[in-house]
């Protein structure tokens, strides 16, 4: 699981920041069991817009507009060999801006061009654009992030139905947010790594999720390594046994294998409630001259399979003209009441039977 390129004070910077809001962010839209989402595809357009933003980013984005815009930026022009990250901004002719915007803007395309632009930033893993434009619609920001990595070679299906990994990362790992965790990864080659965590039945989704975090720091610092076995008891439990076998050649070393499923997912959010996204789009809605509201919505997809792992996501916000509030019109306001007895008739309209009452009747409300 070999770490591709040296990492710099502000890229250190802005993968603390993005773990911090992802959790930070989890914890606010109560998402931790939503199917696919993805915080950096979220992080990634506000930091490119944070100097919009009227106050200081530290506290929502973990850098300042500056740090934050430059980190985008960095991270948007650094070649990767399976990511894919894009940014764009599009404004409606016509509409006149009072302030610049720190991202480039180009005329407003119809539904199919903004569908066009997804489907080529995410290498054709989602073909519609999370947002729908019309006439209200003047401004439209969004950010594309695609993951694509291959393992270094396929994975084979075990009786159980399941994928068997035999390579890559296994561990037994005890957590503080979970306890004892099983935690398995394919290699690569691809500069990805993909963890798989599963804890005891019953822990919660929020906790596992922190168990996750936990262990992916504590791989990066070095305190958890490959086929660690590092929990209470060497025995059976929650999501692994351990068997004595017999091999004949080699060296005795443990043996391990991870038996994994494969899986697909697609969702949608709506993440105008995501922490970060009101406080930059009111600095966005002000660069707009007229009266405006905002809505952030994503659109993401993952896919696990023998050959790899295939994740995007677009995540865009609109920046719509405010619904024009009804004109005030005085007018008079007439109530009739059919409360006691009262007569109906039924009259014939039309060609020779034109004004015959066909049915009278007389009506006593009860």
């Amino acid at each position: 699981m070999e770490k591709s390129g040296t990492q710099t004070p502000l890229s250190l910077a802005a993968a603390q920041a993005v773990r911090t809001y992802a959790a930070t962010t989890r914890s606010a839209l109560g998402s931790a069991e939503s199917p696919v989402i993805s915080y950096a595809g979220l992080w990634l357009l506000l930091a490119s817009l944070a100097p919009a933003a009227e106050t200081e980013t530290d506290e929502i984005l973990g850098l300042n507009r500056a740090d934050a815009r430059a980190a985008a930026l960095a991270l948007l022009e650094a070649p990767h060999p399976t990511i894919g990250a894009a940014v764009a901004g599009w404004l409606r002719p016509g509409v006149e801006l009072t302030k610049g915007l720190p991202i480039v803007l180009d005329p407003l395309p119809d539904q199919a061009g903004l569908d066009t632009w997804a489907d080529e930033h995410t290498r054709g893993l989602i073909k519609e654009f999370p947002l729908e434009i019309d006439a209200r619609t003047l401004l439209v920001l969004a950010s594309a992030l695609v993951v694509t990595p291959r393992w270094s070679e396929s994975l084979d299906e075990g009786e159980d139905g399941l994928l068997r990994l035999e390579d890559g990362f296994h561990a037994v790992v005890e957590t503080e947010a979970a306890g004892p965790v099983a935690v398995a990864s394919p290699p690569s080659e691809d500069g990805i790594s993909v963890y798989s965590v599963i804890a005891e039945e019953g822990v919660s989704a929020d906790d596992v999720w922190r168990a996750a975090d936990e262990v992916v720091r504590r791989i990066d610092a070095g305190e958890v390594h490959d086929r660690t076995f590092d929990a209470a008891g060497e025995g059976d439990g929650h999501a692994w046994t351990v068997r004595e076998i017999t091999v004949f050649g080699g060296a005795p070393s443990d043996r391990w294998r991870s038996h994994l499923p494969e899986w697909s997912a697609e969702d949608r959010h709506d993440l105008s409630a995501a922490p970060g996204v009101a406080e930059i789009a009111r600095g966005v809605m002000a660069a707009v001259a007229e009266e405006t509201d905002a809505v952030c919505i994503q659109k993401a997809v993952a896919s696990y399979d023998r050959e790899g792992f295939k994740a995007a996501a677009v995540t865009g916000m609109m920046v719509r003209a405010a619904a024009a509030a009804p004109r005030e019109t005085k007018v008079r306001q007439i109530d009739l009441s059919f409360n006691r007895p009262h007569a109906v008739v039924a009259v014939a309209r039309g060609g020779a039977w034109e004004g015959i009452p066909l049915f009278s009747s007389w009506v006593t409300p009860a």
